[in-house]
């Protein structure tokens, strides 16, 4: 419509100046001259305004075109409608890469985007923490000089990204690359922290090998037994002891395997629907009773609030208290003091176990919630322990608020085993 227009009000500029021209010379007598005349007036009148326009493309810093007469009217006004056009366009992409940024910012993985070459063009925040990457002094850096790994080098050179590349980074954790490629060549890495799952594949790796070594070997001792007894290499008299062994390596068996199938039910199914009442004095009471008549060389005392009952699941808060405290009898010589505390605190309900045992070396107390680790002593064998009792606690804990088992020990001077329900779980505080 525009385009129409502006042809119809040019013709209509030239009409009227050459019919105006005609008139006069007609009245004078010199039609020519002012028919020139005419023309020269309408080339002064284009350029004219043909300066105004370059001088506000060039010079001038005013956003709008300036305004005209006539067809150049026109044309102005269609400088300030595309303008427009373009500074909306110009808007709204804007706002796309305002939240594109935002939206990479917020993503829990460090990314970096490249060109061919490697170099970087741009990185989020996390990938500045992580990979120590020096905003915006690095941009154009390639990426091979920041991060130093011969592996990565080689693995960017070969740009075989089918699969991703894992390593330990400055000695400290785990990252995984992902590369991807995108528009003209260019790469956007994606580097994630996956230490916790490098670790957690880790122990499920130590998991499987250690179950498997733990069953291997009594039943490595009660399949030799039963050959011997078979080829008839074992004399009457002998018969009933080895029989007693086997008894004893099954029993051993049946154990591992109920402790594994009871961690395997801790992780896997959450406590929220089996909330019960839960008389941890009570349980107290008895255990420590039954320690007494079991175990009279072993010397318990213990601080008891009473009436401080709990909320939780039953099952696995028995199984933590009763693993704390004959782990300290499994593990400490006879004649040792063993302290049970269950007491009321402003944080929560408090529960330890403390004992005048031998104590643990400082490098294994961070480990002793792993699956099977255990510390190798005299002791550990004696009292057939499987290393799961602890892991057992961990979970069960876990499933009540990530409460924390805390440890506490000094070779020479014994251990403390100790957490800390929430308030939350106090039955006194919830009715």
């Amino acid at each position: 419509m525009l385009k129409q227009n502006f042809w119809q009000r040019i013709l209509l500029e030239i009409s009227v100046t050459l019919l105006i021209a005609i008139i006069l010379g007609i009245i004078v007598d010199k039609i020519l001259l002012f028919v020139l005349s005419a023309f020269v007036l309408l080339l002064l009148w284009n350029i004219y305004h043909l300066s105004i326009l370059s001088s506000w493309i060039w010079q001038q810093n005013t956003l709008y075109p300036p305004t005209g007469m006539g067809s150049f009217n026109i044309i102005f006004y269609g400088l300030h409608k595309r303008q427009k056009r373009m500074r909306q366009k110009q808007n709204e992409l804007a706002e796309i890469i305002k939240r594109f940024r935002y939206g990479a910012e917020s993503i829990p993985d460090a990314l970096i985007l490249t060109n061919k070459d490697g170099k970087i063009d741009w990185c989020n925040k996390i990938a500045q923490y992580q990979l120590y990457i020096r905003w915006p002094n690095d941009k154009g850096q390639n990426i091979i000089n920041l991060i130093r790994h011969p592996e990565f080098a080689s693995y960017m050179q070969k740009k075989n990204f089918a699969h991703p590349l894992t390593l330990l980074f400055n000695n400290k954790s785990y990252i995984e690359f992902r590369i991807i490629p995108y528009i003209d060549s260019h790469w956007m890495i994606i580097v994630r922290d996956v230490d916790q799952l490098y670790l957690a594949e880790q122990q499920r790796h130590d998991f499987f090998t250690n179950a498997s070594h733990e069953l291997r070997t009594p039943l490595t001792v009660v399949k030799g037994y039963l050959d011997m007894l078979n080829d008839g290499l074992v004399p009457p008299n002998s018969q009933q002891k080895i029989v007693t062994t086997m008894q004893g390596q099954i029993e051993r068996m049946e154990s591992l395997v109920g402790q594994i199938l009871t961690l395997s039910q801790i992780e896997n199914n959450p406590i929220k629907n089996q909330i019960q009442l839960i008389d941890i004095p009570e349980i107290l009471h008895n255990i420590i009773q039954n320690i007494r008549q079991i175990y009279p060389q072993y010397h318990v005392n213990s601080h008891i609030e009473d009436k401080l009952m709990v909320m939780g699941h039953k099952d696995q808060l028995y199984g933590v208290v009763s693993n704390l405290i004959y782990n300290a009898i499994k593990h400490t010589p006879a004649n040792t003091h063993i302290t049970i505390t269950w007491q009321k605190t402003a944080q929560g309900a408090y529960f330890s176990v403390k004992d005048t045992g031998l104590g643990i070396a400082p490098h294994h107390q961070h480990r002793l919630t792993e699956r099977f680790y255990q510390v190798e002593t005299a002791r550990t064998h004696v009292k057939n322990s499987s290393g799961l009792g602890l892991a057992i606690v961990k979970h069960a804990l876990q499933n009540h608020t990530n409460t924390k088992l805390e440890i506490q020990s000094e070779l020479g001077k014994g251990s403390c085993f100790s957490f800390t329900l929430p308030a939350q779980y106090i039955y006194n505080d919830i009715h």
